[in-house]
């Protein structure tokens, strides 16, 4: 009995690797609303419907911690465009929903984004965090 579970664990070790399934390509994919594009889960945002005021609201998810079926977006306005155009929103949560506002905090949360993301200057060589030279150099 031990001989023949050891004789198949090469057959099966051998069609997991033809299969295509790679450990380090194990991240979540979704699709994007506006393009249509599959990307890692890293890559996009997540929107969800919310009730305000008694209509359906999109709303960006920024922590991806909302309830509540998700619709994922590339951070392009571009794809938040098509999507609107093309009511990928209403088809994705299942009924209608309001994008006027979300294109507003969609367009804001670009721009916050983008004033995180601005590289500092680097100090340089043999100076001490404030820029005064090092006193001590053997």
């Amino acid at each position: 009995m031990d001989e023949t579970a050891a004789r198949s664990r090469p057959g099966q070790a051998a069609r997991r690797e033809d299969s295509g399934h790679r450990p380090t390509d194990a991240h979540p994919i979704r699709t994007c609303v506006g393009c249509r594009r599959r990307d890692r889960q890293s890559h996009v945002m997540r929107v969800v419907a919310r009730p305000i005021d008694g209509h359906l609201t999109a709303v960006l998810d920024e922590r991806r911690r909302l309830s509540g079926r998700g619709a994922w977006l590339h951070p392009d306005p571009a794809c938040m465009e098509t999507a609107v155009k093309r009511k990928a929103f209403s088809r994705a949560f299942r009924g209608p929903v309001d994008t006027a506002e979300f294109a507003a905090s969609f367009q804001a949360h670009l721009e916050r984004r983008d004033r995180r993301s601005v590289p500092t200057v680097p100090p340089e060589s043999g100076s001490a965090p404030y820029g005064n030279p090092m006193s001590i150099q053997r």
